[in-house]
């Protein structure tokens, strides 16, 4: 069995620190060794933008090199879409100052603050996408299932892992990386 190091971060885990271990080792053999600050915390299996959510008695996966704990964002304000808000990060100007105090740090949890809603075009998916292509177009051909559209958008030269950023800013929430994995399945399965 081959050992691995193994990065435990997050804003949950007391004492970050590496961890050297075999690939699909029991994760709690080393999440409690550096404690949790919360009762209440998410496990990742890999980084928060790409990793896959875990239990602490999970395993960890083959390819990944990090596990993640965070705050469970399962708090919920009432009318919270309806006041300015101070201390949550956007990457538009809308009810929020962040764009005030461009240092600050933010505790960042699970919480997604909405639910899943229409696409609304607002042009932020270009400014965070990393290559020159449409990820707008490109989300909703893969939504509808067309394979023409598809490969014209270039869904053969992207991964679901390129789609994490405009994930992180969906005002929509939706579920970017999942609907890029969805489509190039199809596209696999339908032209081989």
């Amino acid at each position: 069995m081959q050992s691995v190091l193994v990065a435990l971060v997050g804003s949950s885990v007391k004492s970050p620190k590496y961890y050297k271990t075999k690939i699909g080792t029991e994760i709690s053999t080393f999440l409690y060794g550096s404690g949790v600050n919360d009762d209440n915390f998410r496990v990742i299996n890999g980084d928060v933008l790409t990793g896959s959510k875990s239990r602490p008695d999970g395993y960890l996966g083959f390819y990944n090199n990090t596990v993640t704990a965070i705050p469970e964002g399962d708090d919920y304000e009432l009318f919270g879409w309806s006041k300015p808000i101070f201390n949550k990060i956007s990457t538009t100007r809308a009810l929020t100052f962040s764009w005030l105090q461009p240092n600050k740090k933010y505790h960042l949890t699970t919480n997604t603050n909405g639910e899943h809603r229409a696409f609304v075009v607002t042009g932020q998916y270009e400014k965070v996408f990393p290559m020159d292509i449409f990820p707008m177009q490109l989300l909703k051909a893969c939504m509808v299932k067309d394979l023409d559209e598809m490969e014209q958008l270039g869904l053969y030269e992207v991964a679901p892992e390129d789609f994490s950023l405009t994930e992180f800013v969906c005002i929509s929430k939706q579920p970017h990386q999942q609907i890029i994995r969805e489509g190039l399945d199809l596209l696999h399965k339908e032209i081989g």
